[in-house]
């Protein structure tokens, strides 16, 4: 789940930076901003999320794995 995790949030935010640059052929700089932020609180939401699930404290043990 964390390299899944990795990867997508890595896919996400590269294609809200190179839109930003306006060099993705259809992705507005607005809309590859949006990319970006969503990308980037998905991430951490995710990540807070399964710390709680895995042992009810957030204490990184689930990013750490």
């Amino acid at each position: 789940m964390q390299t899944t995790l990795k990867i997508l949030t890595l896919v996400g935010k590269g294609l809200g930076l190179l839109g930003s640059l306006n060099t993705v052929p259809g992705l507005s700089p607005e809309k590859a901003v949006l990319v970006f932020f969503v990308a980037s609180i998905a991430k951490d939401v995710i990540n807070r999320v399964g710390d709680y699930l895995d042992d009810g404290k957030e204490n990184n043990s689930f990013g750490s794995r």
